[in-house]
């Protein structure tokens, strides 16, 4: 049996994750002299607010919450 959530249940899809290359540049203080928070690298890796990490968009927790619409 697969363990993995359903693919809505992403990070990507969490209202605690944050990834826009703005906020991240803002809170990695330095950042934009070694790249970019637009960097083709980062993909939509982001900043977890919950759990005060960062990580891929495609990861997962039991702390999910839906965006609200």
């Amino acid at each position: 049996m697969d363990s993995r959530p359903a693919p809505h249940v992403r990070c990507l899809h969490c209202r605690h994750f944050r990834n826009d290359p703005d906020f991240l540049e803002a809170q990695f203080r330095g950042l934009n002299c070694l790249s970019s928070g637009r960097a083709s690298v980062r993909k939509d890796d982001g900043l977890c607010l919950h759990n005060d990490i960062y990580l891929g968009a495609d990861d997962w927790c039991e702390d999910f919450t839906a965006i609200a619409s």
